[in-house]
């Protein structure tokens, strides 16, 4: 009994802690951007506030309420965002970075050191 206690007990440590967001630092460009709620990695994604992180990247957005989805765009590059491709965090909808950062053409990496997502806009920068 007492061994089982330890390994349930284990689990759900290990549990919680793969669930866990972990706060993260967004540079586009060169500069921080200032989210609010912060960006943040969950399950080993990273995730921004939709509207903020677009308008970051100079794209355009609208919500179709109807199919609980956005379309952000940047110039002739578009991307659909569903609301259960992302996450909901202080009643905003993050969105995962790779995919719309990719999709508007950007160029996205990780900095280990500084604990964050780096993200340049494509050539024309964003607006």
């Amino acid at each position: 009994m007492k061994n089982t206690t330890a390994i349930v007990g284990l689990l759900l440590i290990v549990g919680a802690s793969a669930t866990a967001d972990e706060v993260v630092a967004v540079y586009v460009d060169g500069r921080q951007a200032d989210f609010k709620p912060a960006a943040r990695v969950r399950d080993g994604k990273s995730y921004a506030p939709l509207r903020a992180i677009s308008e970051a990247l100079g794209a355009e957005v609208k919500w179709n309420a109807q199919a609980q989805m956005a379309i952000v765009c940047r110039g002739n590059m578009c991307v659909a965002i569903k609301k259960s491709d992302g996450i909901i965090v202080e009643d905003y909808l993050l969105v995962p970075l790779r995919i719309l950062s990719e999709a508007l053409g950007a160029k996205i990496g990780w900095d280990r050191t500084r604990r964050a997502v780096i993200i340049k806009s494509p050539p024309g920068g964003a607006n």
